[in-house]
């Protein structure tokens, strides 16, 4: 049981609370990917997605075919 469960909390709150720890994890993941080079931090964030429409994208970009090692899965 988190402490969030029982404090007398506004939802609100803890609500933005949790995006701004998301916002500031999914910077330092992308970041992290950066520091591979473009390519692969695009990779990782297509590969992540549940978006058909990035995968495709990601894939039409790169000019990716679905036998090529890097081809993102739709």
């Amino acid at each position: 049981m988190s402490f969030l469960e029982e404090a007398n909390i506004n939802q609100m709150v803890i609500d933005a609370e949790i995006q701004g720890i998301s916002e500031h994890l999914f910077q330092e993941w992308m970041d992290s990917n950066l520091d591979e080079g473009s390519f692969y931090a695009d990779y990782q964030f297509a590969v992540m997605c549940d978006s058909k429409e990035i995968k495709q994208a990601f894939n039409q970009f790169y000019d990716l075919k679905e036998d090529d090692d890097h081809y993102v899965g739709l």
